[in-house]
Order: structure tokens, then C-alpha cells, then sequence
């Protein structure tokens, strides 16, 4: 905690300009969510702790009691509440892309776009997105391997 500061926990930052930061969401204590946004200001040797106008929250959101996520960086912000109480599925969870923008230099812009996604076992059984397109989060792994044969033949020729 800082002198004038906020005292918050699993709170997600986000960079939005290079000694700019918004602070969104986490907790003030373990069963009160944070609604509300800060901007911190890091200028010479001073930082500035603003608070700033929050989204407007989804009632999902408003009402869930917690929620999760993470920096995705340019100022935008990945993050998902527990869909259980709105599908049968019990490990379905809705996410919101937050996307905090600076503009004319002066205001910062926050909105939230939604989507949702159902983790299944089975991939053919996946609930599509509502309000959004289907996304899937994969990873190629590089096989390319170098063995000792190939580096003596390239110092060869």
C-alpha cells in the first residue's frame, strides 16, 4: 500500500502508454469484488493514483462472486467469470475482453466485449461463443532438432 494508495488484492494491470497503468478489478477483501478502475501515473519521482471511470459492468459481472484473468498488453485486459449458474455444464465460464485505450492523449476509453466458451472433455461437445466468434488456444511445438552429424558437416564445407 501506498501513501494516498489503494489496497487491493488479484487486482490485473495493464500498460496503456509507457509510464501509464490501469489497475482493474480484483478484491477489497475476500468476498467484496472491486468494480471500480484506477490509472497510476508514474512521472520523475512521483506516482499518481487516479481513480478512473469504471465499464459498465454486465449484471453477470456485477453479481458473480468472482471473477479471474489476466494482461493480454496494449492496454487490454482478458478476463471470465464462472458460467454456472446460467448453463448446465458446471465448468463453462464466460470471458470478457476489456480493452483500456488512450485517446487524444487525455481520456482513457474502457470497454468490455463479451464471449463465452464451455470446457468439456470432448472438443465436438464445446459450446460456441455467444456474441462473439469460437477461439481455440493452442501452441506448435518446434521439432526441429540439431544433432552433432549436421554441425561437423556444416564446418566442413
Amino acid at each position: 500500500l501506498l501513501p494516498g494508495g489503494i489496497s487491493v488484492s488479484s487486482a490485473i494491470m495493464t500498460q496503456t502508454r509507457e509510464k501509464e497503468f490501469v489497475v482493474v478489478g480484483g478484491y477489497h477483501s475476500d468476498n467484496q469484488k472491486r468494480m471500480i478502475c484506477n490509472t497510476i501515473n508514474l512521472d520523475d519521482n512521483k506516482i499518481e493514483i487516479l481513480e478512473t471511470e469504471a465499464p459498465e459492468w454486465t449484471a453477470d459481472i456485477k453479481h458473480c462472486k468472482i471473477w479471474f484473468g489476466s494482461d493480454m498488453g496494449n492496454g487490454s485486459i482478458l478476463f471470465g467469470i464462472p458460467g454456472d449458474n446460467r448453463q448446465l455444464i458446471s465448468d463453462a465460464n464466460y470471458f470478457y475482453i476489456l480493452k483500456c485505450q488512450v485517446e487524444n492523449d487525455q481520456s482513457l476509453e474502457q470497454q468490455a466485449q463479451v464471449c463465452s466458451q464451455s470446457s468439456t472433455e470432448d472438443a465436438g461437445e464445446s459450446t460456441p461463443f455467444e456474441d462473439s466468434e469460437e477461439f481455440t488456444f493452442s501452441f506448435d511445438i518446434d521439432t526441429d532438432t540439431c544433432n552433432e552429424d549436421d554441425n561437423e558437416n556444416e564446418s566442413e564445407s
